[in-house]
């Protein structure tokens, strides 16, 4: 399932930034300070009911036109402890808990981590959110809807370059003229 997310050109694994910084250690401060300076960032505005909230996210992959599968989850399905085996036995485990992607969620880990997660699940504070598994139809139902914004994105990516280019060619023409009415003159 992550390689149907790759070549759609889906990021997963992206490091989201915490919504408070209040109370975060010093350590993890420096550290997020070195996120932000090596990894590219991604800022997601989402719409709720009532007000919009900007999702960041920090990736190495710097590929144009590249859509967040936990934007996509959060915007299809709303909060959620979801998950899909990746093989290996790996899990990918994505958190979102009040429209908020959870830090350090959006990744792979062991079938055993994963497991103590569940377990201690009833007595977190993540304990109202529901664990629901992916399935390929979800999958490819978000492939569809970031191939569509890709689509979008490639447009509004031509129509700038054409632009830019219809510019250049007028200032050209434009120049031309000026420059022959000055020799002939």
């Amino acid at each position: 399932m992550l390689n149907t997310l790759s070549r759609n050109n889906i990021l997963t694994g992206l490091i989201w930034e915490p919504s408070g910084h209040d109370n975060m250690d010093a350590g993890y401060m420096r550290w997020m300070v070195n996120i932000r300076r090596s990894h590219r960032m991604y800022v997601y505005r989402v719409q709720d009911e009532a007000n919009t909230n900007e999702l960041i996210g920090y990736s190495l992959k710097t590929a144009p036109g590249c859509e967040s599968f936990a934007v996509h989850l959060r915007n299809l399905y709303g909060d959620g402890i979801y998950h899909f085996d990746a093989g290996d036995h790996k899990i990918y485990l994505l958190m979102i808990m009040d429209g908020i992607i959870i830090s350090g969620s959006d990744c792979v880990i062991t079938e055993n981590f994963f497991t103590e997660i569940v377990e201690t699940l009833p007595t977190s504070k993540y304990s109202r959110l529901q664990v629901s598994e992916i399935t390929p139809a979800q999958l490819d139902c978000i492939a569809e809807s970031c191939k569509e914004n890709q689509l979008i994105y490639k447009r509004r990516q031509r129509l700038f370059w054409s632009g830019v280019a219809c510019g250049v060619l007028i200032l050209l023409i434009a120049s031309s003229i000026f420059l022959y009415s000055i020799i002939s003159g």
